[in-house]
């Protein structure tokens, strides 16, 4: 008897694929669509440096592998994925950088979600403001900011090389590089993928500063200790020392060439132009933002300069969130690259995607749906930034289509209460098959193969609905049966 494969599990995600596609879609899209299996490892050490206040930190990451898939000859691409968070707070597996990882890793892509070194010196001052985490926001002074950003970016950039020198474990593809960030994370991605000459780091941001004056008491237990940057304000070490190369020092040397294709910030922002000066070809850019972003500005203004104004508002009346620098959000980075061209300079290819809605203040506080420091609609966004991050693949990543051709199954007799056939008239192997129930739980009846039939026994089924899905040979099989 052929041997096959019926598969162990499958995600809510992949069922709602098996729905949309047996309802009349012709195929599914390879890089888009959530098609396969993943398996995650957690908190991978890919490196060790110096944080703000003078500590050793470990980082780590998850990466998410698909299991289903067939590897082109190349590898599969890579994404990164960077959480936000103020640069204090947040973590890789979070939010929207978890559900990120997965959801990319069910799209082909060897996706990696990593920690980096956080924090920043808190003011001398006694600013106060009785709004959990508040005055975390208090910085000595605007530089810190960029500085925790800078620190970010090359940690990032030595978890790319981690993952590269290691390509042969994931298989991954260093011409295939892709980077996402949210908020913070967004900051991040959009400097690891575009701050490429020495012109472009902020003048003397990154080099060696007069130490830190010692933060103020006031921030030791809601800031330091709580978003654990460091063990308290005594154990810090306040001096400021040069921050080195933008590629910093993890996992050198590179042992292959990277490139990367695409960048996609999620509500993220610059601190300044990182578009004028580039390296060719330079990734396409990906933006996500909302108007009505209280925390990162839409166009151009200073951080959280909706957040303060919301907070020395009646009730709170909170003073001012000092030292907080200027930024550009997704509409004043898509004008930067928009005025370039204007100007008949090279630009990049980007995609401005981006909500309508303008919830005030009042809205936001009253209701968690109307806050526009997230996404508006994750799936609608999502696939956006997927099927644009797939634009920018070349032959040798995509194999010889683009997408995973789909059939339907012919399966009879439907409904049955003892056996139900399906017709398998090529001849082959197939690498998996799944059959599932409505509510996406894997089932494990005896399956059995003669000739050009596979015959399904279902004495061991409840009575419902089911669905089945058989991928052989880059092309995806689909069928639903009724157990009486």
């Amino acid at each position: 008897m052929p041997s096959f494969k019926i598969h162990s599990s499958w995600s809510v995600s992949g069922l709602i694929t098996i729905l949309i596609l047996i309802s009349g879609h012709a195929s599914a899209q390879k890089w888009v669509d959530t098609l396969y299996t993943i398996q995650t490892t957690y908190d991978v050490v890919y490196g060790q440096d110096t944080g703000f206040a003078g500590r050793l930190d470990t980082l780590k990451l998850d990466i998410s592998i698909p299991q289903n898939d067939t590897p082109s000859a190349c590898g599969r691409p890579l994404l990164v994925v960077v959480h936000g968070g103020a640069w204090v707070a947040g973590d890789k597996n979070d939010g929207y950088a978890k559900r990120l990882r997965e959801d990319f890793a069910k799209r082909g892509y060897v996706t990696a979600s990593v920690n980096y070194r956080m924090g920043y010196f808190n003011t001398e001052k006694a600013v106060n403001c009785n709004v959990s985490g508040w005055n975390c926001f208090n910085a000595t002074d605007s530089s810190e900011w960029y500085r925790a950003n800078y620190r970010g970016m090359q940690d990032v950039r030595g978890a790319i090389r981690y993952l590269v020198n290691t390509k042969s474990t994931y298989s991954i593809d260093p011409n295939h590089v892709y980077l996402v960030g949210e908020s913070a994370g967004g900051f991040i991605a959009l400097s690891t993928g575009y701050l490429d000459d020495p012109s472009e780091v902020m003048t003397g941001l990154s080099a060696a500063m007069p130490s830190a004056p010692k933060p103020n008491a006031i921030y030791d237990n809601p800031c330091v200790q709580k978003y654990n940057m460091a063990s308290n304000i005594a154990s810090m070490s306040l001096t400021r020392p040069d921050l080195g190369s933008y590629d910093g020092r993890l996992n050198q040397p590179l042992k292959d060439s990277v490139r990367i294709r695409a960048v996609g910030s999620i509500f993220g922002g610059s601190f300044n132009n990182l578009f004028e000066t580039f390296q060719s070809p330079a990734p396409a850019l990906y933006l996500y933002h909302q108007p009505c972003d209280l925390i990162v500005p839409y166009n151009h203004d200073r951080l959280l300069a909706g957040f303060n104004s919301c907070m020395m508002q009646f009730p709170t009346n909170c003073g001012t969130i000092i030292n907080r620098p200027g930024c550009y959000g997704g509409k004043g980075i898509a004008d930067l690259i928009d005025t370039l061209a204007a100007q008949g300079k090279p630009t990049i290819t980007y995609l401005f995607d981006r909500s309508t809605n303008g919830y005030g203040c009042a809205e936001q506080a009253l209701d968690p749906s109307k806050v526009c420091h997230a996404i508006d609609n994750y799936w609608l966004r999502t696939k956006n930034m997927a099927a644009f991050f797939s634009e920018q693949m070349d032959s040798c990543a995509t194999g010889s289509i683009l997408s995973m051709q789909v059939q339907t199954l012919s399966l009879y007799p439907n409904p049955s209460s003892d056996i139900v056939t399906i017709d398998w008239e090529q001849k082959s192997e197939f690498e998996e098959l799944t059959v599932l129930d409505v509510n996406g739980r894997s089932h494990f009846p005896t399956i059995t193969q003669h000739n050009n039939a596979l015959h399904v026994n279902l004495h061991a089924l409840h009575a419902g609905m089911y669905f089945v899905r058989i991928q052989s040979h880059g092309t995806i099989w689909m069928g639903k049966f009724v157990k009486n």
